[in-house]
């Protein structure tokens, strides 16, 4: 291990807690013992795939925090700590937006028309009704053959207080067909079905809204499972 290891060890600390608020566990253990994180340091991998030979974390965890792990034993950032945004522009001076308000509010008193502002190329405007702004997941395309399998009974296995209502919404609907898939009793006939296979082998990551809601079931089951 080297020698100026504390700072790891603390970095990992904070960021554990993160990551089980995160996951909605009580307890930052509950997502990965410490001792864990200290073989890493001891071992010092270069990159995931030697950190993946050390065989020190589950399927479900690699595939979620493996890359999060190497960044902490190697002093980088983690991924909810690396910037999200590159090149955002600076905020306005707020001094320039007092002094616009007066004249844009007498600006807009007219009609869009009298002011000259439409384009013709501007969208309709319209007001959402009541349930037409509530979130769901949709970008999971099941193939054809498998369309049937939506709403079928599907069983959590696990504590959903820490799901989105839009995430238990997907997995009741298409939960069954998921894991007949990841057990390999239905074979996967599109690219989001393949994709279930590729996160239960570990050879992709999860990219998509319904990948994310799938794999924060397993990851859940794991953890209620230890």
């Amino acid at each position: 291990m080297e020698p100026n290891s504390d700072d790891r060890i603390t970095a990992f600390m904070a960021w554990r807690r993160r990551r089980a608020l995160e996951a909605g566990l009580f307890r930052p253990d509950q997502l990965l013992d410490e001792w864990v994180f200290r073989r890493i340091l001891l071992h010092a991998p270069r990159d995931v795939y030697e950190l993946e030979k050390l065989q020190l974390l589950t399927g479900p965890l690699f595939h979620q925090y493996g890359d999060d792990l190497l960044s902490l034993s190697q002093k980088r950032p983690t991924e909810d700590e690396r910037p999200r945004r590159v090149g955002r522009e600076p905020d306005p001076d707020p001094r320039e937006s007092r002094q616009r308000h007066p004249s844009e509010k007498t600006r807009r008193t007219g009609s869009p028309a009298s002011r000259g502002t439409v384009r013709a190329d501007d969208p309709p405007v319209s007001l959402p009704s009541v349930r037409g702004d509530k979130k769901t997941i949709s970008d999971f395309e099941p193939a054809a053959p498998h369309l049937e399998w939506r709403g079928r009974a599907f069983e959590f296995g696990c504590s959903t207080l820490s799901f989105k209502f839009w995430e238990t919404e997907f997995l009741e609907s298409w939960g069954a067909l998921l894991e007949s898939i990841a057990a390999g009793s239905v074979a996967p006939a599109s690219p989001d079905e393949e994709a279930v296979a590729a996160l239960s082998d570990r050879r992709s990551k999860a990219a998509k809204e319904w990948e994310h809601a799938w794999v924060k079931l397993v990851l859940r089951r794991a953890y209620e499972a230890t």
